[in-house]
């Protein structure tokens, strides 16, 4: 079951917080929602395959894990609804949204994949990324070039030129030396095949609800202005941009976190 939760999902609850990792990525990346202490709600965790205890034995499918989603919000019937997504849990996000019926639903999007072609060319702009990243690494082993081209998802491919930012990079990369998910093309394909052909069916419900996007205004992966597009195609209510940022938000952006909280409108618990 690719669903776990923090033990509160019990029917009737009256909010419910979804959040959903990106490709490569944790549910861990979510632990600041645990604190914002929201009275009578439950925050639920969508797991990747591979990832957090759960097995490499199926790919992700986006419209089924928006699917699963709903139908385990179906089951609490709570009022309230809030799915936050980053990156291809972006997409699952939306996909669980246009599912739901009865509650009131927000959505926050963070560093959200576009629909097609937006994942191929991301893919293909990625792989010169880590090209560029291997030069810079000077060739010396493969997770030297892969720390590189984390300095990159930080703070966009520009950064580099400002001896400020670069130190900050390398300094953050140097923390995950050791730590740093190396991307395997088993898993990458079992997290991002589904996006490269993802499209956003036209769902008049989208309308009804409070969509928020979360971009960085250098995100190397998912561009600026495509995701501007993006935003008026959902439609979105309101996009938050964070200049000189990559598609890292939840590390190198600090106000994210109650940026989202803000716009949806969460009480803190005492």
């Amino acid at each position: 079951m690719p669903m776990v939760h923090d033990g509160r999902a019990e029917k009737g609850v009256r909010r419910a917080i979804v959040v959903v990792p990106g490709a490569l990525a944790s549910v861990g990346i979510y632990e600041p929602v645990l604190d914002w202490n929201v009275p009578d709600a439950t925050v639920m965790a969508y797991r990747f395959p591979g990832i957090d205890g759960l097995e490499l034995d199926h790919r992700l499918d986006i419209s089924a894990a928006g699917e699963l989603i709903a139908e385990v919000i179906r089951d609490l019937e709570p009022e309230e609804v809030y799915l936050v997504g980053f990156s291809t849990g972006g997409p699952v996000a939306l996909e669980a949204a246009r599912r739901i019926r009865g509650p009131e639903v927000s959505v926050a999007l963070i560093s959200s994949a576009g629909p097609f072609p937006e994942a191929v060319e991301a893919s293909i702009n990625g792989f010169f990324d880590v090209v560029k990243a291997l030069f810079r690494s000077g060739r010396a082993s493969p997770d030297a070039m892969w720390l590189e081209n984390y300095r990159t998802l930080l703070y966009g491919r520009d950064h580099f030129s400002s001896k400020e930012t670069a130190e900050r990079s390398r300094k953050l990369a140097e923390m995950q030396r050791g730590h740093l998910r190396v991307p395997r093309n088993k898993m990458t394909f079992a997290h991002t095949g589904s996006l490269l052909t993802w499209t956003l069916a036209k769902s008049p419900q989208l309308r009804d609800m409070r969509i928020g996007l979360f971009h960085g205004a250098k995100d190397s992966v998912f561009s600026l202005r495509e995701t501007r597009r993006f935003a008026g195609r959902i439609p979105a209510d309101a996009m938050y941009v964070y200049p000189d940022q990559g598609h890292l938000l939840f590390i190198t952006a600090p106000s994210l976190w109650e940026d989202i909280r803000i716009f949806f409108d969460l009480p803190k618990g005492r």
